[in-house]
């Protein structure tokens, strides 16, 4: 996963915007989601892989960063991702539909802003104290459960 910022317009983005060091600027920082809340979004994660992703854990990362995410639509992704409502998902190695989700996000703060909310929540879902706190009780259900002979 890469958060990249640019300082061009949505307009000047195309398919080849996420190749031109000139547009593009990684950012090492993600943990602010101010410019999707304030309406200029200039700040997104972004995950073009082709294949092999199998659980999305990096979209998670991205989610806790704060951050509106655009990124292939493989199956290891939905298991954390919902489409439109967690991250603009694309067809995998799709140019063209990585620049359009680029543009929906950038021209879009509403959507933006609506994808760093469910992000949030769902990142919320898979944080470490949520999923011990599950553990916790699994183990208590089946300390509890008699003991088959």
């Amino acid at each position: 996963m890469k958060c990249f910022s640019t300082t061009q317009p949505p307009s000047a983005i195309d398919a080849t915007a996420t190749a031109d060091p000139n547009v593009w600027s990684e950012r090492p920082e993600t943990t602010s989601n101010r410019s999707a809340r304030s309406g200029t979004v200039r700040t997104f994660g972004l995950d073009p892989s082709l294949h092999g992703e199998s659980f999305g854990v990096v979209l998670l990362e991205a989610m806790a960063a704060g951050v509106p995410i655009v990124a292939s639509d493989l199956p290891g992704y939905r298991n954390v991702a919902n489409p439109e409502v967690h991250a603009v998902l694309v067809a995998p190695g799709d140019a063209a539909a990585l620049a359009a989700g680029i543009r929906r996000v950038l021209d879009d703060p509403s959507l933006a802003a609506r994808l760093v909310a469910a992000g949030d929540g769902r990142a919320d879902e898979f944080a470490m104290d949520t999923l011990a706190e599950r553990y916790l009780e699994l183990y208590d259900q089946l300390l509890r459960r008699p003991r088959r002979r």
